[in-house]
Formats: structure tokens, sequence, C-alpha cells
């Protein structure tokens, strides 16, 4: 017979009915019932799951605050720092590691996915604020067979990699021009998926249990793996924050699961029929996704299951770059919720159990991919609309991270969507973040993953003290290291240490620097045409100037300066139109109202017509004005349109 706990909150949980099915349960085996059980018990439909659910996690937290303190624990430990989102958790009196092999190199030695014991790590390890790994992509067969070659090389002993690009002298003569950046991680594209999360997510894992917010993002150009990267990463958290759960201290806590995307300027629920949500800050400026839904879970199982449900939801579409490219940013986030202990005489009728508190949350963010306007010139306009909100909204993370780097007052993290998500992410003690950047190895693809890395390598100074910064921002690669390459293959090749020349530039020249960085970032030159075979080394390129053809890249760049100001329009003008014709319809609604309740007065005895006439004269006026006025916005918009096709097709004849 279940005891009378069990039997008071199987009523006050509206379970009553399920009362008989439990009666041969010990209350020991009742709580470690798992999900799955459930059927077994006659509980089959969702909701009666999760109320079950709750009131087992209820059950056990009660059974847990009423057993006394360990010595180990501090009778301060558990802090309340936010009332929605802060509550920490108790430092665990052992230390824990995720794996019996991570006091090994991870690359060396995989560890199995599955998440079994959890012995202890070095009491005094704790990940960095900002942590940058580099993951190269394999060459493709199909890319081999249409001349691309592997120009990205990684050294994985002192994690540098070294692209080597390509250029042409005034006497049209092919030299290589090296560039390199050395990064926290480097990772080549033997690396598997396990060495990646072990690297990366977990460490982040374990802050989780101290009271931490982590994130960790795949940042990088369309086709570069991305996806690829991100998607085992949440289904091997998963196993080992429910291996952490499993332990006594923690069975008062849920895992939540929720997945939304950003698509153009619209926020996407993927988890619940992708209904629309908004993004807002509440009274303590903390970034909340209102009718964002959650899901409980416990186990991997249920995780994979929300995974394939989000990814079969997700917004993908055919690019030049990539035939099936992600055309949204997806944030999938882990909530560690504390679930509040069942009161000695249970719940009064009628009184609802508290809100579970946060204690601890993770974001998986899989970027979309930035697309070069060589990529999508060829698109239809639906695909360049994407490529330019996309870009917008990547730019605008840029920007974020130029500001936090020069120590800015402001950082316009509202300048999109995507950057009022990641503002955790960048600030705040608890803050942990992984960057993941995905670079392509191909010679057609050199520019893109230039300012990938250049970019990855601005995110990791933002953990340095002022002082210790690269002067000038941006660190263009390990210039010392390849100064001695230089020295090697000949004198009065060597060029001077990159330091050396920062500190001697003056700061309107570091300014001119940044303008073209930005410049780039928006109107990257056009591919180069494929080399037949590489020339020359580290110091060929001394003296060389600009190849043939100046001209015409002049006037595709000034050609698509105009186009990003014109789709950039566009984009506003669509939110105008949509949003006027909303407020139209709405007062088309009123009208019609009005119109209805002016029929039932004309039909009563003794009705005045000429009332009828006047009043549905001006009712017609007003729907007449509605109609013009919408319509003059359409027009106008339509001619934006003709405008962005005609000029499209001219860039890209330009440029091909």
């Amino acid at each position: 017979m279940v005891s009378s706990t069990v039997a008071r909150g199987l009523d006050d949980a509206g379970l009553k009915r399920f009362l008989p099915a439990f009666s041969g349960v010990s209350d020991q085996a009742f709580l470690g019932l798992m999900m799955s059980d459930y059927a077994s018990y006659g509980v089959v439909e969702l909701e009666d799951k999760q109320r079950l659910f709750r009131l087992i996690k209820s059950i056990a937290a009660s059974a847990k605050s009423s057993e006394p303190a360990p010595a180990l624990e501090k009778p301060n430990a558990l802090i309340d720092l936010d009332e929605n989102d802060g509550d920490l958790l108790a430092d665990a009196g052992v230390n824990f590691q995720l794996s019996p092999l991570s006091n090994q190199n991870p690359k060396a030695a995989p560890v199995p996915s599955g998440g079994g014991g959890v012995p202890a790590p070095p009491a005094e390890e704790d990940p960095p604020k900002i942590r940058v790994v580099v993951r190269k992509r394999p060459i493709s067969k199909k890319e081999r067979e249409r001349g691309d070659d592997d120009v990205v090389d990684v050294l994985a002993k002192n994690n540098t990699v070294v692209v080597h690009e390509e250029k042409v002298k005034v006497d049209l003569t092919k030299y290589l021009e090296k560039h390199a950046f050395k990064f926290d991680e480097s990772l080549d594209e033997a690396v598997s998926n396990e060495a990646v999360y072990q690297l990366t997510v977990g460490p982040l894992v374990r802050t989780l249990f101290r009271n931490g917010r982590a994130s960790c993002f795949a940042y990088g150009q369309t086709g570069s793996g991305k996806t690829y990267t991100m998607s085992p990463l949440p289904i091997r958290a998963s196993a080992d924050i429910f291996t952490y759960m499993a332990q006594q201290q923690y069975r008062d806590i849920n895992l939540c699961v929720s997945c939304f995307e950003i698509y153009g300027n619209k926020v996407f629920d993927l988890l619940n029929a992708r209904k629309k949500l908004n993004i807002l800050e509440d009274g303590k400026k903390k970034v909340v996704v209102v009718g964002l839904k959650e899901f409980s879970v416990d186990d991997v199982d249920g995780v994979k299951a929300l995974i394939e449900e989000s990814a079969k939801n997700r917004s993908t579409g055919s690019t030049a770059a990539n035939a099936d490219s992600s055309r949204s940013h997806s944030i999938m986030q882990f909530a560690l919720k504390r679930v509040a202990p069942v009161p000695a005489g249970g719940f009064r009728r009628g009184e609802e159990a508290p809100e579970p508190r946060v204690v601890g949350k993770i974001s998986f963010i899989d970027l979309a991919g930035s697309e070069r306007g060589a990529d999508t010139f060829d698109n239809n306009r639906q695909t360049r609309l994407e490529g330019a909100e996309i870009n917008k909204s990547l730019l605008a993370l840029k920007e974020c991270i130029r500001a936090l780097d020069s120590d800015a007052r402001h950082v316009p993290f509202r300048g999109s969507k995507l950057t009022a998500v990641l503002r955790d992410s960048f600030v705040g003690d608890q803050a942990r973040t992984v960057m993941i950047a995905n670079i392509s190895p191909c010679s057609s693809s050199v520019e893109h993953t230039l300012n990938t890395l250049r970019y990855a390598d601005r995110v990791k100074e933002l953990r340095k003290d002022k002082a210790d910064r690269t002067p000038g921002g941006v660190t263009p690669g390990d210039d010392a290291y390849y100064a001695a390459v230089a020295r090697a293959a000949g004198p009065g090749q060597a060029p001077a240490p990159a330091p050396e020349r920062e500190r001697e530039r003056p700061d309107l020249q570091r300014e001119r620097d940044r303008e073209r960085e930005r410049a780039s970032d928006r109107y990257p030159s056009p591919p180069r045409q494929q080399a037949g075979a590489f020339a020359g080394g580290a110091g060929a390129g001394a003296g060389a100037g600009a190849g043939a053809g100046a001209d015409g890249e002049g006037s595709a760049a000034a050609l698509a300066e105009r186009h990003d100001e014109l789709m950039d329009s566009i984009l506003l003008e669509e939110e105008n139109l949509v949003a006027f014709h909303r407020a139209k319809l709405e007062e088309d609604m009123e009208t019609m109202r009005q119109e209805m309740t002016l029929l039932q007065e004309v039909d009563k005895p003794g009705s005045e017509i000429d009332h009828y006439v006047e009043q549905m004269s001006a009712l017609l006026n007003i729907k007449r004005q509605g109609i013009q006025e919408l319509q003059a916005k359409l027009d106008t918009f339509k001619a934006k349109l003709r405008e962005e096709e005609a000029l499209s097709r001219t860039v890209h004849k330009i440029r091909t």
C-alpha cells in the first residue's frame, strides 16, 4: 500500500484515479520511477506524465529537505541572487569530473559517450570566461574535382592555424601569403565530435552545477560544418547532466529543454508548431523569450526526440554555397530548475506549487552561415533577403564584440534579436562562453576563412585585460612565427614583427584598418579564379601590387554597396508594410462592425434613410482612403523589389 504522502500527492496533482495502479508500489520504488515506466501504470497522456514527474520530484525534494544537512555543506551555500533567475547550487561535497578519461588528452583518447561514472577533477579547474576553438572541416571530393585546393594547415602542437592565401603580383606572378592565428584549441579534420565535446562543452557542464550560465555557439561561413559540429553536443551534454542529477544532492533538479530560431527578424518556437514568439527585457534587464514552451525530460532519449523535432522544423534553403543551408539562427537551451519541496502537510486544495527556480542554464547556438556577395547574387530574391538579414544580425554581433574589445561605454546588444539573446554570453561574472569557429579548407573560400579567424581572434582578446590586448584590436596572425620562417628563406625578406608594427602605427591608420575590416564584412571581394599551381613562399609577396581587373572589382563593389543599402531599405519597408496592413485590417474590422450596426438600425421601423445614407457614405470614404494608402505603400515596395532584381542581375553579370 502506498504511503499517505504519495496518496495525498496523487490526489493534489489530480491523479487520484491512478491510485489503485500504485497500490503495491513502495515509496522507494515510486520515487525511482522513470518516465518510460509510467505507461505500465496507466499514465499515458502527456499532461498526466508531466504531473506525475513533477510530483515525484517534489516528494524527493521534500524527503531530502527533511534530512540533516551533511557536515561538508556550508550553512550559507544556497544564495538567492535573483528572484527569477539566480538560485545558486551549493558546491558538491565531493568534486566530480565527467568521465574517467578526462585527465587525458581528448584528442588522443576520445571518451565514449554515455556518461558513466563521475570521478573528481582537480578542484582548481575553472574554464575561462571566453574560450575560442577553431575546427577545420575536411575538403570534399566534389571540391577537389572542381579544382579547389586545401589551403589551411592546423598545427595541433601549438594550436596554430595557418592559411595560405594566393595572391597575384602586378606582373601576374602568383605567390602565397601566409597568415597564422593561435587559439585555445585548433582542431583539424581528423578530430572526432567526442573530442570536440570534451574540449568545449564538457567543462561548461561542470559550471552549471556551480551556479553558472554557459553558452556555446558555432560561427563560420555557409557550408563550413557548424550544424555538423553543434548537433551532437546537446545530446552528449545531456548524458553528463543526467549523470550529475543522479547524485543525491541533485535529486530535486529538473532538466527543462526549449528550442527556438531567429529567422529574419522573427522568432519561432521549434518545439511548439513554430509559434511566433517575442524577445523582451524584464524589469531586471534580463532577456525573456515570451511564450517559449519548455519540456521536462529525464533521459537522453527524450532530449534526442526534442532535438530531432527542432531540426525538422528549422528553416533551411539552398544557396550557391550549400544545397542544404541553415537559414536561421537556432538556439537550444537546457535549464536546470530546482523543484520546491512539498510542505509536511501537503499543499492546500486550490494552492499551486511554487514555480521551479532556474539554478543553471546552457545555450547551444547554431548561427546561420554568413554569405559572400558572390554566393547570393545568383539566388532568388527570398534567399537574397534571408542572406541580407543574416549578415545584418552577424554584423550586429561583430559590432558588439568590437565595443566590448574597446571597453566602450555602450555595447549595442539591442541591435538585433541575436545579440539580445547572446548578451548573457559575454557579460556577467557567472557567464562562460565557448566559440567554435568552423572554417573551410578550400582555396575558393579563403577570404571568408580569414574573416572567421580574425573575428575568432577578436573574441579571444575579450578575456584579456586591456593592457594585455594586441594593439589595434585584431591580431592579424602570429607574424613573429612567420618572420622566423621568412628569415630562414633568405635575407632581407622577413617582415617586422607584428607588435612593433602595430605600436608604430598611428591611431588614424588603426581606425582606417577597422573601417576596411568593416567594409570587408559587408562587401567582400569576388572569388579569385582557381590557380593551376602555387608559387612563392612566406616572403615572396614583398612589394606585390593588386592584380588585373581592379576597375571591374571597383565597379562591382560600388554596385554591391548600393545593393546592400537597398536590401536594408527593403527589409525595413517590409516590416512597415506588414505592420500597416495589419493595422488596416483592424480598422476594417471596426468599420465592418459599424456597418452591421447601421444595417440593424435601418431595418427598424421608423428609421431615417437619410441618416443611413450619410453614415454609409462616411464609412465608404474611410475604407477607400485606407485602400489607397495601402496601395501606395505596396506600389513603393514593389518598385524597390524591381530595382533590387535589376541591380542583382547587374552585379552578378559583372562578377561572372
